[in-house]
């Protein structure tokens, strides 16, 4: 995030009379806290924020892919509650098409299959996790 991004939230947040805003995402984190919390001293609004970043900004990697929800709902590594058995472990050469887990929504469950090839890296999202839709689930190198 830019700090054309946040001086523009910090105006938002102001303009709307709010005291307290907070943003967070799979990435970034950034929170607005305009009360005054010494009620002893006379100091106007104080803004602070915060921002983190999951990854960090100085390695680019070109060679990473990820495999993203097609839907929200519940992910698994399997098709089965108790995981015993992940259809992909870190480590694993996945291709196009294969099957990485399954994501249930409204009581059925959705295959999720990949759309890159590599291997995996890291899996990003624990079994029987809420997933958002376009949400990295798999990073495959």
């Amino acid at each position: 995030m830019n700090f054309e991004k946040i001086e523009q939230l910090i105006k938002l947040v102001k303009e709307n009379d709010m005291k307290k805003f907070k943003y967070k995402d799979y990435e970034q984190e950034i929170e607005f806290d305009f009360t005054d919390n010494r009620a002893d001293q006379n100091i106007g609004n104080v803004a602070s924020f915060t921002q983190s970043q999951n990854e960090p900004d100085t390695i680019v990697d070109d060679n990473t892919n990820y495999v993203k929800a097609p839907m929200v709902g519940t992910f698994f590594l399997q098709d089965e509650k108790e995981l015993s058995n992940p259809l992909v472990n870190v480590g694993d050469k996945i291709k196009n098409g294969d099957t990485i887990g399954y994501i249930e929504a409204m009581k059925v469950l959705n295959e999720v299959t990949s759309d890159v090839e590599g291997i995996v890296e890291e899996i990003l999202v624990n079994h029987g996790t809420n997933v958002e839709y376009d949400q990295p689930i798999i990073k495959v190198k």
